[in-house]
């Protein structure tokens, strides 16, 4: 294997750095398994027979990048040049019941593998001794293709499981083997004992996905979607279009959840926990569909079209096409600053005049900024000719 970071090689760091404190490390999980599937892969965790936390700092002396301390589960994250290292102490967990987090102590490197989640994760890149350990027959189960558990209460320890498989199968074309699915299916109920957060956060890597749509139809098809938002209908059309330079989880979201009505915001937001700027941008959403259909709201709508997130209006445009497109590009190019500009007075006729504005380019009477201006003096001038002869 061969990870570089900045033209230098980490395994070459692991080994000086296991030789010189006696402890033993390992490249392990997704990054071992993408490697043999030829897919890139940088989140890297490294697993060492001792105190992941004192490895990680001697391994941050060779790669001066963010180290964040996680204590209670004995790691630590590294992240340096758009790459995470996450150095974790080998361990086994206990869960005290369905989907707690677990209970860790210090383990051997196979003890770590038994406790993760499918075999195809389970391989291990021994540093010293520049070999793949592999266990549970995870390599064979890559040669064929199938997601497969490690035991038979996997998805009940932790139902985060069940996302996961979706995402492995759907990512990489695999089939969950039916003992797996069999599991799966009578674990689906066990999703209701997540947090909020986690649930979330496993939504979130789906919608990042290349295949986010397959991925959904799947959720689907297992009666997911009911166990976390019940009765609100949730969308898959148009999921998988990709976007440049936006916060593509949120875009994906407000996909996602684009047939929703307006009450139906607070069930979602009672099972995703969302933050502010993510249900304000839901609620605008919704606001701004309804507004495209029927225009009821000339203030609303503007001053929305003015401060809702870039994601919004591409939402806007990816689902319902020039209709939208029109509208949003009929936001003033002008500001309250260009009206005082004029020699008006701050004052509710700002947003008259900025009104006017926005209907006149509705009906394409206006297509630029100086035109905005000219149109607005003319407002201005009319009104002060009224007013004189009055």
């Amino acid at each position: 294997m061969r990870i570089q970071i900045e033209g230098k090689e980490l395994i070459s760091y692991l080994k000086e750095i296991s030789q010189k404190v006696g402890v033993k490390s390992y490249i392990v999980g997704g990054v071992v398994r993408d490697f043999l599937l030829g897919v890139e892969n940088w989140d890297i965790d490294v697993v060492v027979e001792g105190n992941g936390i004192d490895f990680a700092y001697e391994l941050n002396e060779y790669i001066k990048g963010e180290l964040i301390e996680y204590p209670a589960f004995k790691t630590a994250t590294i992240k340096k040049s758009g790459i995470s290292i996450d150095v974790i102490s080998a361990r086994r967990e206990y869960y005290d019941y369905p989907a707690a987090l677990p209970r860790i102590e210090f383990a051997d490197i196979y003890e770590d593998m038994r406790r993760r989640d499918f075999t195809i994760n389970t391989l291990a890149y021994d540093v010293l001794e520049e070999k793949i350990l592999d266990y549970f027959g995870g390599i064979e189960d890559l040669k064929k293709g199938i997601i497969r558990v490690l035991h038979e209460k996997s998805f009940i320890d932790d139902p985060t499981r069940i996302f996961r498989a979706i995402r492995y199968s759907v990512r990489y074309s695999f089939e969950i083997e039916a003992n797996t699915e069999a599991l799966m299916k009578d674990s689906i109920k066990n999703i209701s004992l997540l947090s909020e957060d986690r649930i979330r956060n496993e939504l979130f890597l789906i919608l990042k996905e290349p295949k986010a749509k397959e991925m959904i139809e799947k959720v689907i098809e297992y009666g997911i979607d009911k166990v976390i938002f019940k009765d609100v209908p949730v969308n898959v059309d148009k999921l998988d279009v990709f976007v440049e330079d936006l916060d593509l989880s949120l875009f994906r979201l407000l996909i996602l959840f684009y047939k929703i009505a307006e009450k139906d915001v607070e069930k979602v937001q009672k099972a995703l926990k969302l933050n502010k700027e993510h249900l304000k941008a839901l609620r605008e959403l919704i606001f701004l569909r309804e507004e495209i259909k029927y225009r009821r709201w000339i203030r609303k709508l503007r001053e929305t079209l003015e401060s809702a997130r870039n994601e919004v209006l591409k939402v806007l445009e990816v689902m319902e096409g020039d209709k939208a497109k029109k509208i949003i590009e009929s936001k003033p190019y002008i500001k309250g600053k260009d009206i005082k500009n004029l020699g008006v007075s701050p004052g509710p006729l700002y947003g008259e005049l900025l009104d006017e504005v926005f209907k006149a380019k509705l009906e394409e009477r206006l297509k630029s900024k100086e035109e905005e201006i000219s149109f607005v003096k003319n407002i201005l001038r009319v009104g002060k000719e009224n007013t004189s002869c009055c």
